[in-house]
């Protein structure tokens, strides 16, 4: 899906900057905020595995976090 946005994103973009039509930069930008908006999440680890690999993922109480007051 998002190959097919960010195809879509560069002809839009390319259309509107060879003049087409103003239409096309503003259907370029709404692509590009599509985008964004959708590859918000954090990612902390990312990996491929080969067949065979495990990936073990452990938690634990998290310390206490002591604040400033403010």
């Amino acid at each position: 899906m998002d190959t097919l946005l960010r195809y879509l994103q560069v002809k839009a973009f390319g259309r509107g900057f060879q003049g087409y039509h103003t239409a096309w930069l503003v259907v370029g930008a709404a692509l590009w905020m599509i985008i964004r908006a959708r590859n918000q999440e954090h990612v902390i680890y990312r990996t491929k595995l080969k067949p065979g690999e495990r990936l073990l993922v452990e938690t634990s109480k998290a310390a206490p976090n002591k604040s400033s007051g403010r």
